[in-house]
């Protein structure tokens, strides 16, 4: 080089120089030896020391002082979050009107025991949720209180004039509602219940006697132009308390309750922050309703959406990360109510979204409301990268944050006011329950974040000083890792994400092959020949998962070829696999040869269900509400076979939220493709429990006649 050239070299270093601080790297790279994950390790913990469990707490805190739960005080939350996502770098933060339909508002709201020595027992002002939502106005003096054990007996009713009196239940409010008030004519109902039943398994009513669960009066309940009764939620020891009161003789209440039912709408909080690539999408949700306090659920996923939203365009700002290659939409929103709505204005955008994440209940302490923090795999239906992703971040979490004085403190997940407890995250089968759901039905992979279960869980007891700090930034992180690999991934990341799913994949097809064999070895002889369809189905499941896991690297931008080359091995391997299989049952020294099909084998076989196009919201409870009196025996049967499974897989020790709506995730595995038999073999490699044919052809057969699936061959 001569020093004539040299500032001209130096000229474009300077320029390359200039160029590369304002263009960050990728934040993907091969897996790394230290942390397992596709994401640098300086781009780790950029996202461990930006984000923060305390400033999420004190979103916590401030989102708990709202009534989520009713029309007033869901917008006062709706705005609230409106303006701090703005304040936090979010871009085109809309309020999106849901349509208008009947709400609820409450000004009052009181029950006093009366007489002599008159006290007041509860109070809207002082407990939102003592007064059930839906709840219609009423004042009354001196009405007699009358104690109908569970509500739910008819025995518990005989010989008791209720007209115009007040029931007192420890029950579900619903059985006293529809008995003792549609019925026989009582005003109202006080109820001590206070736990719902999908959380039987994890507490039972009067573990914690000062609690008061959350309830509501429903729509549906009273006849049309009928008067809406009250309901009043009180503790366990208070309900103790009146029953006492009760055996020494009449006890009389006076009740004030003052509410409205106006017209209006609720409101889906939704902003951007925009990525280089037009077209596609990474959609992060939390909902935002729920009762007063509702700490943990779910004031704490929305209040940690915020936070990712803060730490995302702190780290963009400063140059750590580069804007994102998909655009982070993210969606503040009523459960279930809210993601069905957006859906039905915003399913054929013309945007790819290639993945959800969903921020629900993300706070409990593990050890004071004995809870454990889990990460949600896709349904074997919808195969996709993010279970690698969530599964290496899990492992990853678990290894640096074991101890409660970790070594190594950049990895440390942990906060300044929050708890030292050691990190225990879990992976967990799907299971449904939250929003995640409704993305998954419509074939976006969703992954749902949560720690579960929650002795506070749907009661007054949820309150913030139950949620923890660190927890709180561990969940963050979860999600920002996996965010991020979703987010920013693109050709050579991409390709690196591909060899993740790889690896990942080949851990879950062993653990699937595993399974299969040692049920295999556990069938008695002479059921070998059947149960080796559904081993053998089992293994095939796992393999074709993992197979569109990688094929879902494809849509970010990873090579063909490679990903190409990684599908084959595992084609090879799931001959191989299957191999095994069959030398394990011929071991047994019987006939693998299966049984002649059966007529509803065979109409099982040639029934190829499909959802029709739109009908993606409609579920089962859809269907029983509108079917035709001809119909209800028929969804009698469908009814009872779930309600089976679910006792069967309830005694396998499956979680309550792996079964919740579980014709619905049945329904889910309608693809055009999968025979009804197809569908009740991988519904077995998922649930481990074989769905009987007959009621699974009852129900694609009321769901085509309903209109919502189809079906050919």
């Amino acid at each position: 080089m001569t020093f004539r050239s040299l500032p001209f070299a130096l000229l474009a270093l300077s320029v390359s120089l200039s160029a590369s601080a304002q263009t960050p790297a990728s934040p993907l790279g091969p897996i790394s030896p230290t942390t397992g994950l596709v994401l640098r390790d300086d781009v780790v913990r950029a996202l461990i020391q930006e984000s923060s469990g305390d400033r999420i707490h004190d979103g916590v805190q401030r989102l708990s002082l709202i009534a989520r739960d009713s029309l007033d005080g869901y917008s006062e939350a709706a705005a609230w979050t409106k303006a701090a996502a703005e304040a936090e770098g979010l871009q085109n933060v809309q309020l999106e009107a849901m349509k208008d339909g009947p709400q609820w508002r409450a000004t009052r709201g009181e029950l006093w025991v009366s007489g002599r020595h008159r006290y007041r027992v509860t109070s809207y002002a002082d407990l939102p949720m003592a007064l059930a939502t839906g709840s219609g106005s009423f004042e009354g003096t001196d009405l007699e209180l009358v104690d109908v054990g569970t509500g739910s007996q008819d025995a518990e009713y005989a010989g008791k004039d209720l007209k115009g009196k007040v029931v007192l239940t420890r029950g579900h409010p619903t059985s006293a509602l529809r008995n003792a008030v549609v019925k026989l004519g009582a005003v109202g109902v006080v109820s001590s219940y206070s736990t719902p039943p999908w959380n039987a398994p994890h507490r039972m009513d009067g573990d914690f006697p000062d609690q008061v669960g959350w309830a509501t009066v429903p729509r549906s309940l009273m006849p049309q132009g009928a008067r809406t009764p009250f309901l009043f939620m009180v503790s366990d020891r208070q309900g103790r308390e009146l029953r006492a009161q009760l055996r020494e003789g009449p006890v009389k209440v006076d009740v004030s309750v003052a509410t409205q039912a106006p017209t209006g709408h609720l409101s889906i909080v939704s902003g951007v922050i925009p990525g280089t690539l037009a077209g596609e999408e990474v959609v992060l949700t939390a909902h935002l309703d729920h009762y007063k306090p509702g700490a943990d659920d779910n004031a704490s996923g929305s209040a940690t959406v915020l936070e990712l939203v803060r730490t995302y365009t702190t780290l963009i700002r400063k140059g750590v990360l580069p804007p994102p290659v998909r655009t982070l939409r993210v969606l503040w929103l009523p459960e279930f109510e809210g993601t069905r709505e957006w859906f039905s204005r915003h399913g054929a955008d013309p945007v790819r979204r290639v993945a959800q994440f969903n921020f629900d209940m993300l706070g409990a302490s593990m050890t004071r409301v004995h809870s454990r923090f889990q990460v949600s795999y896709t349904p074997d239906w919808n195969g996709s990268f993010v279970n690698a992703v969530s599964e290496s971040t899990v492992a990853f979490m678990n290894r640096f944050n074991g101890v409660a004085y970790p070594p190594r403190k950049d990895f440390r997940i942990g906060s300044v006011t929050g708890s030292q407890d050691p990190m225990d995250a879990h992976m967990e089968r799907y299971g449904r329950g939250s929003d995640h759901q409704l993305f998954n039905d419509h074939g976006i992979p969703g992954v749902a974040y949560s720690t579960w279960p929650d002795d506070a869980y749907h009661t007054s007891g949820d309150r913030p000083e139950n949620v923890d700090p660190t927890q709180l930034h561990r969940s963050a992180f979860a999600g920002l890792a996996g965010i991020t690999v979703a987010a920013w991934a693109e050709g050579t990341g991409a390709l690196e994400l591909s060899r993740l799913v790889a690896v990942h994949g080949a851990k879950r097809v062993a653990e699937d092959e595993f399974r299969a064999r040692r049920e295999l070895a556990s069938t008695p002889a002479a059921q070998v020949p059947g149960f080796a369809r559904l081993a053998r189905a089992g293994v095939r499941a796992g393999y074709q998962r993992e197979r569109d896991a990688l094929r879902s690297c494809l849509a970010l931008g990873a090579p063909a070829e490679p990903v190409k080359a990684m599908v084959q091995a595992l084609e090879t391997a799931e001959s191989q696999a299957l191999k095994r299989l069959d030398a394990d049952g011929k071991a047994r020294g019987v006939s693998l040869k299966e049984p002649s099909p059966g007529e509803a084998e065979r109409k099982a076989r040639a029934f190829v269900p499909r959802r029709v196009k739109g009908q993606e919201l409609a579920s089962f409870d859809d269907l029983e509400r509108s079917a035709p009196p001809e119909s209800k025996a028929r969804v009698e049967t469908v009814k009872a076979a779930m309600t089976t499974a679910s006792t069967a897989l309830r005694e396998q020790g499956e979680s309550e939220l792996r079964f919740y709506q579980l014709a619905d995730a049945l329904a889910s595995y309608a693809d055009g493709k999968r025979s009804v038999a197809d569908i009740r073999d991988a519904a077995h490699a998922e649930y481990g429990y074989v769905f009987p044919v007959e009621a699974l052809l009852e129900l694609f057969g009321l769901l085509e006649q309903s209109g919502i699936m189809t079906h050919g061959r």
